[in-house]
Parts: C-alpha cells; structure tokens; sequence
C-alpha cells in the first residue's frame, strides 16, 4: 500500500500512452493506473478503429493526426499539466513497486528508465531482457517498453519529444545523453511479448537491430516507418 507522501508525489507525474489498435492492453493498463488517481493521464490515439473512446471513461483522450508514436507522445507532452512526463506504452505491466521507483527517481535525475522484462515464461526471454537492460546501461540508449520518463525541462532543453514516427525513443535518448546519464530503475516494468510472438524470436531480433544500424547510418525515419509497417 502507497504512504499518503508517495501518493501525493504522484501528482507531478503526467503519463503519457501512445495507442493504436490497443484496446485489450489499455483497458488493463488504465484497470491497474486507476488504482493512481493522483497521475494525470493522457491517451493519444493515432487512427485506431477498435473505438478507444469506449473505454477511457474521463481519462483524457486525444487524437493525433500525425502518424507515428513520435507525434502521439509529442502532442500528448503539450497537453500535460504536470512537471513529470512518463511514456507507457499501452502493452505495459505496471506494478506498484514501479510507481515507487518511478517517484523515487525524480529525486535523482532528469530522465531515466527502467528495467524491463518480457511478460513470457520462455528462458529465451530471461537471456532477451538481461541483454536490452545490459545495452541501455552502457550506452544510455533507451526504448519505449522500458517505460522512459523525463522532467519538462530538459525536455525544453533538447528542442523536445522528436515528432518523427519511428525511432523517437532512440532519438531522444542520443539528445539526453549529451546533458546527463538516466536514472536506471532497476525495479522492473513488465512488456506484453505479442510482438516477439507474432513473428518469432530470432526474427524480431533481427529486424529491430537492423532498424537501429540503418538509423545510424542515416536512413530517415520515415524510410524505415514505410518499411516497418509495409
């Protein structure tokens, strides 16, 4: 059970979810963040067509009309009232130890992130998520399912959230790196593995280091967003 203390700190945290075609994952997520009431929510939908509006109740929704979670996460961000950004993505487990963390963070740094762990019972994904947790210690990169939070200001600082559609989460960690290291929460915040399911382990592994080299050989954002969802 949260203190009184934590559950007041809670209101200087805006969360941020980016959703398309998510319903299932967003109905549990916002099951277990209602249990927040001090967070401010905001979900900014890019085009789906399973009716998120059915399910957010009073939660703030937005609509993007800008393809991409770049855009999604950068529209929501100026709606926000709060000093605290937090990006989830709608496929999070979220567990009360992440919300301790996530507060007890915000004394340390800027920006940061959390462990993360593939919500799958396979070894395979044991070996997985101990590799993307070691890479994002070393090189300060950091991707959307580690749950990324950043305060306003250094947002502000790095010209903020990138609106481009893919690789928003790569690009904002090169740009915040350059100012100071994340706060690494080693609390974990759990990841759906729908997308590891849906097209094999090794293949998706592939595809998503193959993504990150073109990006950093200069391929654009979009080039790689047509080819992503080709």
């Amino acid at each position: 059970m949260l203190s009184d203390e934590v559950r007041a700190g809670l209101g200087k945290i805006s969360v941020i979810i980016p959703v398309f075609n998510d319903r299932n994952h967003l109905a549990r997520l916002l099951q277990t963040l209602g249990h927040y009431p001090n967070l401010e929510l905001i979900i900014v939908d890019g085009g789906s067509s399973d009716k998120p509006h059915e399910i957010t109740g009073t939660v703030t929704l937005l609509q993007a009309t800008t393809q991409g979670r770049g855009a999604q996460v950068s529209l929501g961000i100026r709606q926000a009232t709060r000093e605290w950004i937090w990006v989830l993505h709608a496929d999070s487990f979220v567990s009360e130890e992440n919300i301790e963390s996530m507060l007890a963070a915000t004394t340390e740094g800027r920006w940061g992130r959390f462990d993360v762990t593939l919500h799958g019972s396979k070894g395979v994904y044991r070996m997985i998520e101990t590799l993307m947790n070691i890479r994002s210690r070393l090189t300060c990169i950091c991707t959307g399912d580690q749950g990324m939070f950043f305060r306003q200001d250094i947002l502000s600082e790095v010209g903020g959230f990138p609106e481009q559609p893919i690789m928003e989460d790569v690009e904002v960690s090169k740009r915040l790196r350059k100012l100071e290291r994340p706060v690494c929460c080693t609390s974990r915040l759990g990841t759906s593995i729908r997308k590891w399911e849906a097209e094999g382990v090794f293949k998706t592994v592939f595809r998503m280091w193959s993504y990150r080299v073109k990006y950093f050989f200069g391929a654009s954002p979009e080039s790689l967003y047509a080819e992503y969802y080709r």
